[in-house]
């Protein structure tokens, strides 16, 4: 199914009901109905529908919102596909986190190929998430090497993040991976052609300031709701880890929104070459993504923060 036809069955579109002020985004009810197809038709959780709706709803306003103004129909869902497994990693029990990890490490040539792979994985729906995408760059004639080695450090970090905080001053580090902001990147790399850049070119260190800038947004959106979660939630936000070393908790705001505009003005400064056009839409629709999803899955997101954050396009797109 693709996300350009059909809005969904009576279900999916009753499940997702709820969540329609979050989909005023064009395309975004349709990407969220293929996606929710797709995860009812594989389910094996005890999750419930629902579940499955909020979740289909969160890949579907990112994808929309992350994507470069001319992306078709079939990009948006490819990458919407990557969202979707990277919340069930995030969302998902550290085991089954682990498991696919290991699995990739071990066979990375058939990555998500045979029936066998998702055993091990909790209710496989990782794994089986995994093949949807890439499935899709194979009937593309794509390669998946790279693609799929980050997705198995994106999901080793957040295994490890179970475990507790990190030794002190590599929480960057590691929130750096436990994003996914870097498989997302090559998603879309991949699909638009563009070469890595090499070391020492002008946009070598664009693909990094865009992690950097997508970790900041999301820890600053979260903050007060992840400090009254408390244990893992806290422990891995970085304006928090800056706010308990320095006991200045506006000083770790401000330094973040300082940070996160500097990178947004590399960004800005490069736009008119392909990759980092690529990545400011990246940058920026992960800004507006949040935004739209404040009744969903980032309640309380403040908008004196959102508003100090600055955009790397036009300011036509800033919402």
């Amino acid at each position: 199914m693709t996300a350009g036809g059909s809005t969904g069955s009576g279900s999916a579109a009753a499940l997702l009901a709820p969540y329609r002020e979050a989909m005023t985004a064009p395309g975004a009810a349709a990407l969220a109905a293929a996606l929710l197809d797709e995860a009812l038709a594989h389910c094996g959780c005890e999750r419930g529908a629902g579940w499955h709706a909020r979740q289909s709803t969160t890949a579907a306003v990112f994808g929309v919102h992350v994507s470069p103004a001319d992306a078709d129909v079939a990009e948006r869902l490819t990458v919407a596909r990557y969202i979707a497994l990277f919340l069930l990693v995030e969302d998902g029990p550290p085991e089954a986190a682990r498991a696919l990890a290991h699995r990739i490490r071990a066979d990375p040539g058939t990555t998500g190929t045979g029936t066998g792979y998702s055993d091990g994985c909790g209710d496989g729906e990782p794994a089986r998430q995994l093949r949807l995408l890439l499935e899709d760059y194979r009937d593309r004639a794509l390669p998946t090497g790279r693609l799929t080695a980050l997705i198995a450090e994106f999901c080793a970090a957040v295994a490890e993040e179970s475990a507790g905080p990190p030794p002190p001053g590599q929480l960057p580090a590691r929130r750096a991976e436990t994003i996914g902001t870097r498989p997302n990147i090559e998603c879309w790399r991949l699909l638009r052609g563009l070469p890595l850049p090499p070391p020492g070119s002008p946009d070598h260190p664009l693909p990094e300031a865009t992690v950097e800038a997508t970790y900041l947004a999301n820890d600053l959106f979260s903050a007060a709701v992840e400090e009254r979660a408390g244990g893992s939630f806290a422990a891995g936000n970085t304006v928090l880890a800056r706010a308990r070393a320095t006991g200045d908790r506006a000083g770790a705001v401000e330094a973040a929104v300082t940070r996160y505009n500097a990178l947004v003005a590399a960004l800005a400064a490069a736009r008119h070459r392909p990759l980092p056009a690529l990545l400011g839409a990246l940058v920026d629709g992960n800004r507006t993504g949040h935004l739209a999803l404040a009744g969903v899955r980032y309640p309380g997101l403040p908008l004196d923060v959102f508003d100090r954050l600055h955009v790397v396009g036009p300011a036509g797109r800033d919402r």
